[in-house]
């Protein structure tokens, strides 16, 4: 009986999970078409997979300065966009990302990714997309394990 507790506990929790996901996924896309009607948007993402992770959203005029900026911080689906004033009036290519580092690591390597997908996108070349929390993960077991690989012995002729 209580095996089956837990199945339906598990099931409603991921349902839940579910819909809230949904609801932030909505959230962002209403303030990014909304950002995007006021001019350029330039965003960068940290995904922080146990960690905090973080977006950043900055409106930029055609001079590259920005004029407002909105985050998304936080660890759970209930995390909520909220401005970001810190940058208003710099210009994108220019922000110094240590400036965020009142809202954590995550923000700052955030801010550090919208800077560089700007200089990136400005210069003619396409972003490229940050590398996920398992992806992190695994090019740090990798370098465990090269580190420990027995060496291969040399050849005598």
């Amino acid at each position: 009986m209580m095996f089956w507790i837990l199945i339906v506990a598990l099931g409603l929790a991921w349902i839940v999970q579910s819909v809230l996901s949904f609801k932030q996924t909505q959230a962002f896309t209403r303030l990014f078409v909304a950002l995007r009607r006021r001019g350029r948007v330039a965003m960068g993402k940290f995904r922080g997979g146990l960690a905090q992770g973080a977006i950043v959203m900055f409106v930029i005029d055609d001079d590259g300065v920005i004029v407002e900026g909105q985050r998304l911080h936080g660890v759970t689906v209930l995390a909520r966009f909220r401005a970001f004033d810190a940058f208003n009036g710099s210009h994108i290519a220019d922000v110094d990302p240590a400036r965020a580092s009142g809202w954590g690591k995550s923000m700052v390597k955030a801010v550090t990714n919208a800077r560089d997908n700007y200089r990136i996108i400005s210069g003619g070349g396409q972003a490229p997309e940050p590398p996920t929390a398992l992806t992190r993960a695994l090019g740090g077991v990798s370098r465990l394990t090269t580190r420990w690989r027995r060496k291969p012995l040399p050849l005598t002729p």
